[in-house]
């Protein structure tokens, strides 16, 4: 039952550490594998970043190509040459290097003005700039310059749309966002995505033109999300990522979505925010899947984490054998106190450091008065119990430096290091009273005890050293107890 009892201690702590390990374990791949999300995240974060910084320089070149322009005195552009009016529209289509693209506008020619005439001028020389945005790898489906004067140009196209069709687009996001009413600042904008037929879900970079403080229209370029989707889509994440604007509405993702889908609050998520806090992207973390990931990632530590426990449990078992054999070998069962053996083992060892260092050295014999009535009146249980709060009375008034040992049944040695034997009869005396008020549950003993003191003689022999301190603990017998005898 012992031999179970210990193993079963053994099996506790084994446990304790297969917990503490797995914990351990599991934290660091945990941390490893959020530093990785991390890493990923803020790497297409930086992505998208950079592909809108690099969209938004091309529409700020283009604003100041146009307000240059429309500064300009006298400005004129052969295209103009080509006007043609179909009801009540004109258009203009122009092709350069394989670019088409058109200029509509709702009105007779012969009431277009000299300034929309200006304006118009301004805005075909931005046909090379178009060219070349739409050349670049970003994926831009559409650029256009949408006119406060009712005429749109627009690359690529050769489309020459009504009246209505034109109306249309002062109605929707890219507009009604960017004019000076709802955007006073004059700041970039950025809308929700839309559904435009052959090209997919867009999203458009807008962009308010101002010329003398009197606003002229807005430049705008329309995104592809499918490219937005491709930088976000990162296998190795087990999670939903997400980019959404400042309304929570979502732009782009590696997971399906639709028009006009908002992405609601929810727990274990991770936000960056980017393009000058226009955007965010945002991770939504699947627990579940989290947790998997990193267990399958953890096996091998795992493994090794028991077979080193395996090692750990032979090595503790021995341990605990080796020091209860310590135990048994040294102290006492019943007080914990060094027994006759240890004890005149260690006195040898600390009388050889007290003839090397000429220290003072003093013993005290204790003997617990008619002990033998303890027993016979309440038993040999009360006995025990008398005993051990004995022996917490010495240890509590001895130094870790000093030996305490239980010599006999009833018998106590201490011996004193760097102690004379006035001190120690000092000593002797204040646990004397200490035992004399002992109080034993159940029981109205009155606890007394007879006390040898005496000092060490140099290079005298352990035995006579005890034999002195016997001597001494006698004459308090013989003097009627309850003393401590000195010499």
């Amino acid at each position: 039952m012992k031999i179970f009892f210990k193993l079963y201690n053994i099996f506790i702590f084994l446990l304790i550490l297969l917990f503490i390990g797995l914990n351990y374990i599991y934290i660091k791949e945990e941390i490893n594998y959020d530093k990785n999300k991390l890493q990923i995240l803020t790497n297409n974060s930086k992505k998208i970043n950079q592909y809108f910084l690099i969209n938004k320089t091309f529409i700020f070149s283009l604003k100041d190509v146009l307000t240059n322009n429309l500064q300009l005195n006298e400005l004129s552009h052969p295209a103009y040459n080509q006007i043609n009016q179909k009801d009540d529209t004109y258009n203009i289509l122009c092709v350069l290097d394989n670019i088409e693209s058109s200029l509509t506008g709702i009105g007779k020619l012969e009431e277009i003005d000299l300034d929309t005439i200006h304006e118009i001028y301004s805005v075909l020389y931005l046909k090379p700039l178009f060219k070349t945005i739409l050349n670049s790898k970003h994926d831009i489906k559409w650029v256009y310059y949408t006119s406060a004067k009712n005429f749109i140009y627009v690359a690529p196209s050769n489309e020459v749309w009504g009246k209505e069709f034109l109306t249309s687009f002062y109605k929707k996001e890219f507009w009604t966002n960017t004019i000076p009413l709802n955007n006073p600042k004059s700041e970039l904008i950025l809308t929700k995505i839309y559904d435009d037929t052959g090209k997919g879900y867009l999203t458009t970079l807008s962009l308010p033109i101002t010329n003398k403080d009197k606003f002229m229209g807005v430049i705008s370029i329309d995104i592809s999300v499918n490219i937005l989707n491709e930088m976000i889509d990162e296998d190795i994440l087990i999670g939903s990522i997400y980019l959404v604007n400042k309304d929570d509405k979502i732009i782009a993702s590696n997971k399906k979505f639709g028009l006009n889908d908002v992405l609601n609050s929810t727990p274990n998520i991770l936000e960056l925010s980017i393009f000058d806090d226009m955007l965010r992207l945002v991770y939504i973390e699947d627990k579940s899947k989290k947790i998997i990931s990193i267990i399958r990632s953890s096996i091998s530590q795992v493994l090794l984490l028991i077979f080193i426990l395996s090692i750990i449990f032979m090595l503790c078992h021995l341990l605990i054998l080796n020091k209860k054999i310590k135990l048994l070998a040294n102290r006492d069962s019943l007080t914990s106190l060094l027994n006759r053996r240890a004890m005149r083992n260690e006195s040898k060892k600390l009388l050889n450091i007290t003839n090397r260092y000429n220290q003072d050295t003093s013993l005290l014999l204790l003997d617990i008065d008619f002990f033998k009535k303890v027993n016979d009146t309440y038993g040999h249980h009360i006995g025990d119990i008398t005993i051990k709060e004995v022996a917490n009375i010495l240890s509590k008034n001895t130094r870790t430096s000093d030996l305490v040992s239980r010599y006999g049944g009833e018998e106590f040695l201490i011996m004193l290091s760097n102690t004379n034997s006035k001190k120690a009869y000092i000593l002797a005396e204040r646990i004397r009273n200490d035992i004399s008020n002992l109080k034993i549950k159940n029981t109205d003993l009155k606890i007394t005890i007879s006390i040898g003191c005496t000092e060490y003689k140099r290079d005298e022999k352990l035995d006579s050293f005890i034999n002195r301190v016997d001597l001494l603990l006698y004459k308090a017998k013989d003097q009627g107890r309850n003393q401590t005898v000195k010499g």
